[in-house]
């Protein structure tokens, strides 16, 4: 695992950018897994105005599969990662929109639409390369504490500390709003990828990149299952880290 500190959240977003925009002009055909965390979705408008100012890439032929939506809104909610993912990047820049592909929470058949989205990921030959956030309880993609490595794409029941945090966010702001439920890219998935980018930014983010760093390997920290990938890296700022010991900090960076 590499560790990269920037000194706040738009210099971790903007590295985030530069990380992509390098990748994507090494291997245009890239195969992307996205989220649409805050942090991420900037770092995607900066890659957007990167895209458009410096050049030197495009999305022609690149894959996206996002790593997950919520159950119940459909692809024009404004609260979907269909939506959010449109508006922050797809409808930006020159990607096809039949080569983005984001599950239906909507759908009424949630089980085919996980087994659907998996063949498509296989078919397309696995991912090249995955944008995560961290969740506070130590989530990636939903896949909350509990998620089996081995695990596919499929319906999460969301834990009461991830409804109460993206209940007051930019998402939704009210309990009764928010969903209880999200279609999720597996673990296995996003463990067989060959490159895994975390972000992970702000103070309430210290603990559970702590525990992810130098606790214990498990299921119950989901984003622990990721510290033995063959290529990981972690890009935060400076109030994430303020919990990692010193040592720590300067052997990964």
């Amino acid at each position: 695992m590499k560790l990269i500190v920037c000194p706040d959240r738009n210099g971790a977003a903007e590295r985030l950018a530069v990380m992509l925009a390098e990748s994507l002009a090494a291997k245009p055909a890239l195969r992307l897994g996205l989220s649409a965390g805050s942090t991420s979705l900037l770092a995607y408008s900066l890659l957007v105005r990167r895209y458009h100012k410096h050049g030197g890439f495009s999305f022609r032929k690149v894959c996206t599969f996002s790593t997950d939506e919520y159950v119940g809104l459909p692809p024009e909610d404004h609260r979907s990662t269909r939506y959010l993912m449109n508006a922050h990047l797809y409808y930006q820049v020159d990607i096809p929109r039949e080569q983005t592909f984001v599950p239906r929470g909507d759908t009424l058949d949630l089980d085919a639409e996980c087994r659907a989205f998996d063949l498509l990921i296989e078919a397309r030959g696995g991912l090249d390369l995955v944008v995560l956030g961290l969740g506070h309880n130590g989530h990636v993609g939903l896949n909350e504490p509990g998620s089996s490595p081995k695990s596919r794409t499929r319906v999460v029941d969301l834990t009461p500390s991830t409804v109460a945090a993206i209940s007051g966010g930019e998402r939704f702001t009210t309990l009764d709003e928010t969903p209880s439920q999200a279609v999720s890219m597996g673990m296995s998935q996003i463990l067989d990828a060959r490159r895994v980018l975390i972000i992970a930014t702000g103070i309430g983010k210290a603990e559970p990149v702590a525990r992810m760093v130098t606790g214990r390997v498990g299921p119950g920290m989901p984003a622990s299952l990721l510290t033995a990938h063959r290529d990981l890296t972690l890009i935060t700022d400076q109030a994430a880290i303020s919990q990692l010991p010193a040592d720590t900090v300067e052997e990964l960076s």
